[in-house]
């Protein structure tokens, strides 16, 4: 009796060890694999990925650009969504076109993480229009893959007028504030 309980405690012995020693000697640069958590993940899940991990933009904090004349919702989301058909099917509201803008708090949230190059589309961490790519991409047609809103026409919209650039030019300036 003594000689199987003695082998029986070197099997599991044997196993416990072999398993911990599997567990410990496979390691990545995350961790043993045991020890992976929501923490230390390869890749941020879907949801997260552009927020920074303190849960704060992913450009930093945003700037105070003081009482702003131009609103998100009063002025450009309603814009987005008439006059310039940024969020029609055929656009950025469909499938097709990076980034959605189904709603305004997407619309908003996409475009912050968005880039056109190495800028964000709307940047509300600084005050200067050349730190975000929405000022250029709808008034210049060599920033981005296409001035935007098309200037032929192809929705309806036509190139922004005077007035439309000059709502984004200060909207941005306030530091693009979800206003």
């Amino acid at each position: 009796m003594g000689r199987r309980l003695l082998a029986l405690v070197a099997v599991v012995a044997a196993s416990i060890g072999s398993v911990v020693a599997c567990d410990l000697e496979v390691d990545t640069k995350f961790g043993p694999h045991s020890g992976l958590s929501k923490n230390n993940l390869p890749n941020p899940p879907p949801s997260e990925a552009g927020i920074s991990s303190d849960g704060g933009l992913p450009c930093g904090t945003a700037v105070d650009g003081g009482a702003c004349t131009v609103s998100w919702n009063n002025d450009i989301w309603p814009k987005m969504t008439g006059t310039w058909h940024c969020s029609d099917a055929k656009c950025h509201g469909g499938t097709a076109y990076q980034p959605q803008l189904d709603t305004a708090d997407d619309a908003y949230n996409n475009m912050m993480t968005y880039k056109v190059g190495t800028l964000p589309y709307i940047n509300p961490c600084s005050l200067d229009p050349d730190a975000s790519a929405f000022v250029c991409n709808v008034s210049n047609p060599n920033c981005g893959a296409a001035q935007m809103p098309f200037p032929d026409n192809t929705l309806g919209s036509g190139p922004m007028s005077g007035g439309d650039l000059s709502l984004v030019t200060t909207w941005v300036q306030c530091g693009a504030p979800k206003n």
